[in-house]
């Protein structure tokens, strides 16, 4: 009943909105037009109309267009306020939209008529986002005839935290977010419009607590696009308890704008996927909650994907039997790799040659696993209770892991500005060492993992046994609502979706600009031409030995950061892509010890009576975790 209804709710949403391309991002009509045609539709370029010097809000739109790969373009305003053409000029119509301030707009308003203004839009026939707007008598009057006054009054936000919404109808603008709403506490001035009662050819994008916030105005062959918030500061820096979310008010008007005029000419994520990752079970027929029968067939009914975060101390406890019952070629079930022992805060230590070993150890525990049982793992490490140090990071990169996937992609010795907004809008952080971090979430609202469909990135979601209490109907609700945002939406295993994971963008010579993240790329060919720019933040060049496609050696270059190469790729050709490090010593791996493996055996003991024991004693459960953490023996500070 429930795939049924997953099924029916999947071609509903695909025949509600002809313009919205859940596997490319354009249109479908589109995908019958010659290439060039095709190109000659989108935007080429932003044009920012500035004061002879950008404000800041200006130079916080030029940062972000270049960062979502939007190339821009000043044109000053003369002190008359009227447009200089030339720059316009030089440019086809129907390339390029506009963006300017509203209190920019309010200045040029002063100086020209507004019919001039107004005919100055018809014949630019394109998109203009006003951002900024502002409660004042100035900008209302500048705002009025580019509206044909449907705007009323704008008002200042003051009520503090609010509750923003994406309604469902503009779905063409906001894909994955429409239907859906988030908590927020606005960090900048925020304003809302009063739209006058008939207003039919205004959309509300965005709301707070229902008051619009960002909308756009038909006006002709005009789109006007309004915002009252703020610019996002792509360089503001975050932290462990102040992430990405926090500024989901102010990154969404500039993201729908950038994305409905650019489309396949910025970057965006070619495909989208998810993957369910359980952290600490053995592969057993039941582990605490989890009862893995129950979850093979919910996996089979719903249609999704699980990972195993599984803890390489336990490599001798799999037997051949479960391993090839759990793991079997019918089965979308995978492990990846979590810590070493899971001891606590392993991963935590900044010595690199402890991390080093650990690493490693890791890796050979789950080589003799997969030689003993036939379990093959996928080289992606979880840290245990999130935490990790910077040490850490290529002590992973030494060892040739995949990547790593974790909560948090904060190390506990960070510093305050390592991590800024920008790392965030990209699939995986790849700040440190160039080793990519990819982030997941907890199943506690939908919106954080349509936000992160949205810019492209994998949806991953993390859950402990657990979350299975009363089996797996809470899950599947989750897999249903991500259906409805996404019908495409695909979960292969955790390896693959890495190894495939990027950001690419078509270029006016009909090529293709390709960001990857992992050290060991799959490229699958798509565009008409075969030509594609690759490149990865790389930046060490020097710890670089060289670059294989499909094992032959290739040549590439370095610039600003990142590894370039050229690779050709015709439509349904895939090239594998592997960047080599240079060769790195390291100390022979050897066992910890005979206390240190004693005291492993102790905590995994006490950790799985807790969970196949306690876990159905609330009570006693709850007093045995009070007394771990003052024993300090969990990851809580």
């Amino acid at each position: 009943m429930l795939e049924c209804c997953v099924r029916q709710s999947i071609w509903k949403r695909q025949q509600e909105n002809l313009e919205y391309s859940l596997t490319d991002h354009s249109p479908p009509l589109d995908r019958a037009l010659p290439h060039q045609e095709l190109l000659a539709r989108v935007k080429h370029l932003i044009l920012i109309v500035a004061g002879q010097e950008p404000e800041a809000q200006d130079k916080r739109l030029l940062t972000f267009a270049a960062w979502m790969g939007v190339p821009t373009k000043t044109v000053p305003a003369r002190d008359s306020g009227v447009l200089i053409r030339p720059p316009l000029g030089e440019f086809s119509p129907g390339t390029y939209c506009l963006a300017m301030s509203a209190e920019t707009l309010a200045v040029m308003n002063k100086a020209i008529s507004s019919s001039e203004l107004q005919r100055f839009m018809d014949g630019c026939s394109t998109e203009l986002l006003v951002f900024g707007c502002a409660s004042s008598t100035e900008q209302h009057s500048a705002l009025s005839p580019l509206t044909a006054a449907k705007i009323g009054e704008i008002r200042p936000w003051s009520d503090g935290a609010a509750r923003f919404a994406l309604p469902r109808e503009p779905i063409s603008l906001n894909r994955q977010l429409a239907g859906l709403s988030f908590p927020g506490r606005p960090r900048e001035l925020l304003s809302t419009f009063e739209l006058r009662d008939s207003a039919p050819n205004v959309e509300v994008i965005m709301a707070a607590n229902g008051r619009p916030t960002f909308v756009r105005v038909n006006q002709g062959s005009c789109q006007v696009f309004l915002s009252g918030a703020r610019l996002p500061d792509i360089e503001t820096p975050l932290s462990r308890d102040q992430g990405l979310e926090d500024y989901y008010d102010s990154l969404i008007p500039p993201l729908i704008f950038l994305r409905h005029c650019f489309r396949e000419s910025c970057w965006h994520g070619p495909k989208t996927t998810a993957r369910l990752i359980i952290d600490d079970p053995l592969l057993s027929e039941r582990y605490g909650s989890l009862d893995y029968s129950v979850l093979m067939k919910s996996m089979l009914r719903s249609q999704y994907g699980t990972s195993i975060a599984f803890i390489p101390w336990n490599h001798w406890r799999t037997s051949r039997q479960n391993a090839s019952r759990l793991l079997g070629k019918s089965s979308n079930l995978a492990i990846c790799i979590h810590g070493c022992d899971h001891t606590n805060r392993e991963f935590e230590t900044r010595a690199f040659a402890r991390l080093d070993r650990k690493a490693g150890l890791a890796l050979r525990r789950m080589e003799s696993q997969q030689k003993r049982t036939g379990a093959t793992f996928e080289p992606v490490m979880v840290f245990p209770q999130g935490l990790f140090s910077k040490a850490a990071i290529p002590a992973l990169r030494a060892n040739n892991y995949l990547a790593a996937v974790n909560t948090t992609c904060f190390p506990r010795d960070s510093s305050p500005d390592d991590l800024r907004v920008g790392d965030f809008l990209r699939p995986a952080v790849t700040r440190y060492n160039g080793f990519p971090i990819f982030q997941r979430h907890y199943p506690r609202r939908i919106f954080d993992f349509a936000f992160d469909l949205f810019l492209g990135k994998p949806a991953l979601i993390v859950e402990h046994h657990e979350y299975f209490r009363d089996g797996c109907g809470a899950l599947e609700d989750l897999v249903a609502e991500l259906y409805k945002l996404e019908p495409a939406l695909s979960w292969p295993s955790l390896g693959a979706q890495l190894t495939r994971s990027c950001l690419q963008r078509s270029m006016s010579d009909g090529s293709v600009e390709v960001q990857f993240f992992t050290r060991r790329f799959e490229l699958h060919g798509e565009c008409v031409s075969g030509r594609y720019l690759l490149s990865k933040h790389e930046p060490d060049s020097e710890s670089i030995h060289g670059v294989l496609v499909d094992g032959t050696s290739v040549q590439f270059s370095f610039e600003n950061g990142f590894l370039r190469l050229e690779v050709q790729v015709y439509p349904g050709q895939v090239r594998n892509v592997e960047i080599l490090d240079q060769e790195k010593p390291h100390e022979p791996l050897k066992s910890l010890g005979v206390l240190h493996n004693m005291g492993v055996l102790v905590r995994r003991g006490l950790s799985e009576f807790r969970d196949n024991t306690l876990v159905r004693h609330g009570r006693l459960l709850k007093i045995a975790k009070g007394i771990a953490k003052v024993l300090k023996a969990t990851g809580d500070t």
